[in-house]
């Protein structure tokens, strides 16, 4: 694999105490989980993906901790 190469500038969209969010100059997001270090770099479309499918997560999180929760392996 060759070696990546470096994005130019970022403007930050979000950021709180978890996690910053940034889009380079090159189109590509960064989102950087504070706690770990770890970044991880996606496309608009996959950012929208991942977000959509985050949110679902939450909710049913959610709706397991009202009701009890339940095992799935």
């Amino acid at each position: 694999m060759p070696p990546s190469k470096p994005c130019g500038q970022h403007t930050e969209l979000a950021s709180n105490n978890s996690v910053r969010v940034t889009k380079c100059t090159c189109g590509t997001v960064h989102i950087t989980l504070l706690a770990s270090g770890v970044t991880v770099r996606m496309s608009a479309d996959a950012l929208r993906g991942t977000a959509s499918g985050l949110r679902a997560a939450l909710e049913r999180m959610d709706e397991t901790s009202a009701l009890g929760s339940t095992t799935i392996n």
